[in-house]
C-alpha cells in the first residue's frame, strides 16, 4: 500500500510544469517557427527567405512541493543507465519514496510535466516585412495546481504516518488536468507601420486541434481526514465527508498506443480551435546598428471540446466516502485515477454530461531583446498565466527568464536563466548548423544526492531546423 500511494503522489506531483518555452531557441532571432510560439509576430521578423523546422522535442517536469535526491541523476533516470545496485532482478528501477525531499514553506504546491514534438513546419518570407507559416505540434500534459502540503504529504506518507490520523482538513482547493492533443497552426504577420529603420509588426497564428486524452478534477471544496481502516486496524484509509467537485475524463487511449494511425483517427474525442496573437516593435536603423526589439503577446487562447463522462458533486450524502492504498495498485494512467475516484464516490452514478471543455494554456507574453551588431544579444522574457485556478484548462506557470545568448547564422550559444515556480533555474543551448541541443534547466539533469544538487524538475530540448536564403532585409545582407 506504501508503495501504491507514493506511486500516486508522485504522478499527481509531478504532471505539474508544463513548459513549451524552449528558451535558447525562442530567444534566438534564427529560431523560424519555433519563435512564433512566444510570439507570431515574430515571423515577420525572420532573416531567412524560408525557414523549415524538421523536428523539435522538449520534455519538462517542474514542482515546487519536492527535490529530488536520488543517488541517480535524473539525466540517468530518462536515459536508462542508472547503476545496476539500483534495479531490481528483473531490471526495473527501485525508486523509493526517500528519493524526494519535501519543501514545507505553508504555501500552495503546483506541479507539471510537459512533452512536446514540433513536427514539420515551414515559414515562408512573402515580402521584406511579411511571412507566412505553418506549424504542426503534438503536446502531452499533466498538472496540478493548488494542492495543499497537508494532503499532499497525507498521499506521500501512504496514510501510514499516525500524525495525520483523526486530523480534519477542511476547505483544500486545487484542480488537476491533463490534456494530450495534437494542433495545425497557420500563421501570417506583417508590419503595420514601418519608416526610418522602425517596424510595428502584428502576427496571428489560427490553430486546428485534434485531442486523444483528457481528465479532470477541479475541487472548489474538501474536507477530509484519514482513519484507521475499520477491515484492518494495522492500516488507513482517506475518508471525504464533503466535496464540491467536477470530475471529468476520456478513456481513447487507454487500449491505444500513440501511432500514426491513432494520431489521424478521426474518431478522437476531441476537437476545438485556438488562437495566438501578438504585437512586436523593431528598431534598428542599418547592418551596423544594434537591434532593439520589444513585444506583446496573448497565446493560447480557446480550448477543446471533449466527448466523455462530466461529473458535478456537491452533496456526498450520509456516507462518507473512502479510499484505499489498494484501490489504486492496478491504475493504468490518468484515466485509470479518474475512473477509481468515481466509483469511489459513487459507483453506477449516470454522468451530468457526456462532453467537456479543455481550455488551453492562455498566457500573456512579454519580452524585449537587444542585440549588438557582432552577435551578442540579451533577452527578457515574461510568460504570465492567464487562467484561474479553478479553470478546467492546462496552465503556463509564470515565468521570468533573461537570456544571454550569441547569434551567428551557423552558429547559436545561450544561457537562460528562469525564475519559475519559486525558483531559479538555470540552461545553456548550442545551435550548429540545423541541429539544436539544449535545457531550461541543466542543474536539473545533473542533481542527485551524490552531489548535493537538489532539482525541482528538468528540462531537454533537441532539434533539427534551418533558414535557406536570406530575407530582403539590409539587416541581414552580411
Amino acid at each position: 500500500m506504501r508503495y501504491s500511494f507514493a506511486l500516486l503522489s508522485t504522478l499527481l506531483i509531478s504532471i505539474t510544469s508544463f513548459s513549451q518555452n524552449l528558451l535558447g531557441i525562442s530567444t534566438s532571432r534564427y529560431g523560424g517557427t519555433n519563435r512564433l510560439y512566444i510570439n507570431p509576430a515574430l515571423a515577420a521578423d525572420s532573416p531567412s527567405k524560408f525557414y523549415l523546422n524538421v523536428f523539435t522535442g522538449n520534455g519538462h517536469v517542474d514542482n515546487n512541493y519536492v527535490r529530488y535526491q536520488a543517488p541517480f541523476s535524473l539525466l540517468r533516470l530518462i536515459t536508462g543507465t542508472v547503476p545496476p545496485q539500483y534495479k531490481s532482478a528483473d531490471g526495473s528501477i527501485k525508486f523509493s519514496s526517500d528519493y524526494t525531499r519535501e519543501m514545507l514553506n505553508g504555501r500552495a504546491k503546483n506541479g507539471t510535466i510537459w512533452g512536446e514534438v514540433r513536427g514539420p513546419a515551414f515559414l515562408i518570407k512573402t515580402g521584406q516585412s511579411s511571412a507566412f507559416a505553418v506549424t504542426t505540434r503534438f503536446r502531452a500534459v499533466g498538472q496540478v495546481v493548488g494542492a495543499s502540503e497537508s494532503l499532499l504529504s497525507a498521499l506521500r506518507a501512504s496514510l501510514s504516518d499516525g500524525a495525520f490520523y483523526s486530523v480534519p482538513s477542511n476547505d483544500n482547493k486545487f484542480s488537476a488536468n491533463t490534456n494530450t492533443y495534437a494542433e495545425l497552426g497557420l500563421t501570417y504577420a506583417g508590419a503595420i507601420l514601418e519608416g526610418d529603420g522602425r517596424k510595428l509588426l502584428l502576427g496571428a497564428t489560427a490553430k486546428f486541434l485534434l485531442g486523444y486524452n483528457a481528465q479532470q478534477l477541479i475541487n472548489r471544496g474538501l474536507n477530509y481526514r484519514i482513519v484507521t481502516d475499520p477491515n484492518n486496524s494495522s492500516s488507513a484509509l482517506l475518508e471525504v465527508n464533503k466535496l464540491d467537485a467536477t470530475l471529468a475524463y476520456t478513456t481513447f487511449l487507454e487500449n491505444r498506443s500513440l501511432n500514426p494511425q491513432t494520431l489521424f483517427n478521426t474518431a478522437a474525442p476531441g476537437k476545438g480551435l485556438g488562437l495566438d496573437v501578438g504585437l512586436t516593435y523593431v528598431d534598428q536603423y542599418d547592418e551596423d546598428s544594434p537591434a532593439l526589439q520589444i513585444g506583446v503577446a496573448v497565446t493560447d487562447i480557446g480550448g477543446l471540446t471533449y466527448t466523455g463522462p462530466k461529473y458535478n458533486y456537491n452533496d456526498l450524502g450520509a456516507s462518507p466516502a473512502q479510499f484505499r492504498g489498494s484501490d489504486f495498485n492496478q491504475i493504468s494512467g490518468p484515466q485509470g485515477i479518474a475512473q477509481v475516484i468515481q466509483n469511489r464516490l459513487n459507483t453506477g452514478r449516470t454522468p451530468d454530461s457526456q462532453r467537456f471543455n479543455a481550455g488551453l494554456p492562455t498566457s500573456l507574453n512579454l519580452s524585449a531583446d537587444y542585440q549588438l551588431p557582432g552577435g551578442l544579444g540579451i533577452n527578457v522574457t515574461y510568460l504570465q498565466d492567464l487562467r484561474s485556478m479553478q479553470a478546467t484548462a492546462i496552465h503556463q506557470p509564470s515565468l521570468f527568464a533573461v537570456t544571454p545568448r550569441y547569434d551567428a547564422r551557423w552558429l547559436s550559444l545561450a544561457a537562460p536563466i528562469a525564475y519559475l515556480n519559486g525558483g531559479l533555474t538555470a540552461g545553456a543551448s548550442v545551435r550548429v548548423g540545423p541541429g539544436w541541443l539544449g535545457s531550461d534547466n541543466l542543474l536539473g539533469l545533473l542533481g542527485s544526492s551524490s552531489n548535493s544538487i537538489k532539482p525541482r524538475g528538468l528540462d531537454l530540448y533537441l532539434g533539427i531546423a534551418f533558414g535557406i536564403g536570406r530575407a530582403n532585409d539590409e539587416r541581414y545582407d552580411r
